[in-house]
């Protein structure tokens, strides 16, 4: 099986060097140190952590911003899907990722990704 591209993003592995995964969908801020942190603080507890950066290397420093962010992912739902679809495929793939179903956590923008995600695909997580 061939091993998808690393998609934008920021990957956390377990010391073990294997766990369950855990797709991490960031807030509406973007991938910043708050999501990143979260994916380093799930890999020191065992888990292969991957958050996509669904904004492809922007961030939100303001909510103006943020609005303006959110508001031209969800102008383009179907990209921000397959993004998260990458990402998943990704982490499923990694030889970091543990046999264990995949997880998937999002917070604010990201939760409803993860929701979306798993009622789009749900054979993806569990």
């Amino acid at each position: 099986m061939m091993i998808p591209k690393q998609p934008d993003g920021y990957l956390a592995i377990p010391p073990a060097g294997k766990g369950p995964g855990v797709l991490v969908l960031h807030a509406w801020w973007g991938l910043n140190d708050t999501i990143q942190s979260m994916c380093s603080r799930l890999a020191a507890s065992g888990f292969a952590a991957f958050a996509p950066d669904l904004y492809h290397g922007k961030l939100a420093k303001t909510i103006a911003d943020a609005e303006i962010l959110s508001g031209e992912l969800f102008a383009n739902l179907d990209a921000a899907r397959a993004d998260v679809l990458a990402a998943q495929a990704f982490l499923s793939g990694h030889a970091a990722t543990s046999e264990a179903p995949l997880a998937v956590i999002g917070f604010s923008l990201g939760a409803f990704l993860s929701l979306d995600l798993s009622v789009t695909a749900p054979e993806h997580v569990h």
